[in-house]
């Protein structure tokens, strides 16, 4: 029998935000259903078994707290905020409130469906199982989030308690970021625990030894003031995934992926959030010549362009900061026009 597709609501007053997610979420195998306020989203609830709300925070009427506070009663129900309210106050926020979890925008796509799935292995809403194991690999070592299973870089399994498994997801999730005592708290043992900061500091220095390299090198930082910080880079492997692309020839040679919302350079995968991936897209399908300011506001934010709108610019100047290692690709400005990619 066929599993059912897992049920995820977005609830956003932005119709071109919604549809960027809903379009990237429906070609990952999800069935995405939509609201703009807190009144649609609640009918929307009341008519589907819903597993996952991403919700934002800024929303006309009653705003997304108060909407993820009277989502708690939903057991089945996960929440991730994903708001452009993106300070540690407003994290903690979002996570005494009841959230799950918490994105500032601009959102990266793989790091949502990353999100998504992680909640995917605690909620089981209407029958629905995750799909397969989702890995975490950093510094050699990996993470199996599903079986619970850490491999040090020599493949042997290493044993974590409860409170250490629960840790080390939260840093993986949440890597090279700054992350308070409490945050680490929620993250880690969620909204209902009476655990205190000391305990987290016992949690921390055990996983330390078990995670400390025969190099010596440093995997969890201690930030003065503020909490902790996990130092590696990590990298996603979902069961079933393709293999990343390999190097193409010709190192500046742009691919783009509509169906993954991704792009490469050279083989080299471009961290990009919605807006710059669907920019760097209708640049590229202009081969070179210029593209007006509104074309590209309707299409990538699905609005007119105003003269006094600063969005195409900012997401400009953003994609350029992710090309910047590719000296040869670069975006021209034209003054009082537009932009076009040039790629020599």
């Amino acid at each position: 029998m066929e599993t059912p597709q897992t049920k995820i609501l977005i609830v956003d007053d932005e119709p071109s935000v919604r549809s960027a997610i809903s379009d990237y979420l429906a070609r990952e195998g999800f069935h995405v259903l939509e609201a703009g306020d807190g009144v649609a989203m609640r009918r929307v609830l009341d008519e589907h078994a819903v597993a996952i709300v991403l919700l934002d925070v800024m929303l006309p009427g009653e705003d997304g707290l108060s909407l993820a506070q009277s989502l708690a009663d939903r057991q089945n129900v996960g929440v991730i905020m994903i708001s452009a309210l993106g300070s540690e106050a407003d994290r903690i926020a979002g996570l005494e409130f009841g959230a799950d979890d918490y994105l500032p925008k601009p959102v990266s796509p793989r790091e949502l469906l990353a999100r998504i799935r992680a909640l995917q292995r605690r909620f089981k809403s209407a029958g629905v199982n995750p799909p397969g194991g989702l890995l975490f690999e950093f510094a050699g070592w990996q993470l199996d989030a599903v079986r619970r299973v850490l491999r040090d870089p020599g493949g042997v399994l290493t044993s974590l308690s409860d409170g250490e498994f629960g840790l080390l997801l939260a840093f993986v999730e949440h890597p090279q970021r700054a992350l308070s005592r409490d945050e680490l708290l929620h993250l880690a043992r969620g909204s209902d625990s009476d655990a205190f900061d000391r305990a987290i500091d016992t949690q921390v220095s055990r996983l330390r030894q078990k995670l400390h390299g025969a190099a010596g090198e440093e995997v969890i930082r201690t930030l003065r003031g503020e909490g902790y910080m996990f130092l590696p880079p990590v990298t996603l492997a979902a069961a079933g995934d393709a293999p990343p692309p390999q190097a193409l020839p010709g190192t500046n040679e742009i691919r783009i992926d509509p169906r993954a919302c991704e792009a490469s350079v050279g083989g080299r995968r471009l961290d990009l959030t919605f807006s710059e991936f669907a920019l760097l897209a209708v640049l590229v399908e202009a081969k070179g010549n210029v593209v007006e300011k509104d074309a590209l506001s309707r299409e990538v934010l699905g609005r007119p362009w105003r003269s006094f709108d600063r969005s195409i610019d900012v997401h400009v100047s953003n994609l350029r900061n992710k090309l910047s290692p590719f000296p040869a690709i670069s975006i021209e400005t034209i003054r009082r026009v537009g932009y076009k990619l040039v790629n020599s």
